[in-house]
């Protein structure tokens, strides 16, 4: 046991001194942001602390407001102040318009098919165009204003009904605003009036969303050390393909259901959801061209799922604040 644990600690040592050597021969041609000296490795990685906000608030102080940090073997240019921000934001944006890979976005968004971590290219501009103007736009928020209107109505009415009894004001929001938007992106109420019972698929929805924000927010070294991802040391990418397949077999269930039900009613609505505009721009091809292609039942689920983690993060601030 001990040769053998001898033997794959000298394997993992040669692997990080061959890709440390690769690293140095291949210097930028151009000069880089000034930052702290990195670590062999790690790279900048100690230097974060408990509070990285407030460790990079400290270095941009010392560096000025163009830093570079090396995370592991990965660069990172950190703009620490508006003006340098808005050269990124508004004058490069296209040169900085693709986000960095990373295990989430490969395991959970669908091998990066959502709208947040497409490449930018015609099908990013296909899903940007369609939830700008089917989601977004001024029309489509009138469109849905009754919705918002009945689902504030109906917390305004448990509030009332409780009189003088203490009430969750967190769990009602968080009732609101999920059955507001699930309704809009699905056509249906995930939970009953005044939040006692909920759809048999509601607490497993809830669940997968909360276990994805966990997910999201866990640090995983092979996103910055590549070598140790094959490993997955932490076992945090073995839970994403988990957590992936039980999202897709749950949209995929919601996918069919609407699909079932808009092959039996065809005639066009105008008050549809969401969801329901999707399957019909994928079934005649509109809002698409040649070069962008038609949207694929990927993309429609890559889009929902993208959908319910910001009604998360919408919802979650309440929740804080009134529990």
């Amino acid at each position: 046991m001990a040769t053998l644990t001898l033997i794959f600690c000298t394997l993992v040592f040669a692997i990080f001194l061959y890709f440390l050597i690769l690293r140095v021969k291949q210097r930028y041609p151009l000069p880089l942001p000034p930052g702290p000296k990195p670590w062999p490795v790690l790279g900048n990685l100690p230097h974060l602390g408990e509070k990285p906000h407030q460790s990079i608030a400290a270095m941009a102080e010392r560096h000025g407001p163009l830093m570079h940090l090396r995370m592991g073997f990965v660069d990172v240019v950190v703009a620490a102040s508006a003006a340098v921000a808005a050269q990124f934001l508004k004058v490069h944006d296209a040169n900085f318009s693709n986000r960095p890979p990373n295990s989430g976005a490969e395991h959970i968004a669908y091998n990066y098919q959502d709208l947040v971590f497409a490449p930018y290219g015609p099908r990013w501009r296909m899903l940007r165009k369609i939830t700008s103007v089917h989601l977004f736009s001024a029309k489509a928020l009138d469109d849905f204003c009754h919705v918002r209107q009945e689902e504030v109505a109906t917390l305004t009415r448990s509030l009332a009904s409780a009189g003088k009894t203490p009430v969750k004001l967190g769990q009602l929001l968080n009732v609101c605003t999920t059955n507001a938007l699930a309704r809009v992106m699905l056509g249906r109420k995930v939970f009953n009036d005044g939040g006692s019972k909920s759809d048999p698929k509601a607490e497993e929805f809830k669940s997968m969303v909360e276990e994805m924000m966990v997910l999201a927010g866990s640090f995983n070294i092979g996103d910055f050390i590549p070598i140790l991802g094959w490993f997955d040391l932490q076992g945090i990418v073995g839970k994403m393909k988990k957590l992936h397949a039980r999202f897709d077999a749950f949209l995929n269930s919601i996918l069919e259901e609407h699909k079932f039900v808009n092959n039996q009613h065809t005639t066009l609505s105008k008050d549809v959801d969401f969801l329901t505009t999707l399957i019909r721009l994928k079934d005649n091809g509109a809002d698409t061209d040649s070069e962008e292609g038609k949207l694929t039942d990927t993309e429609i689920k890559a889009l929902l799922l993208r959908r319910s983690i910001w009604r998360k993060l919408m919802v979650s601030p309440f929740n804080e604040l009134f529990l």
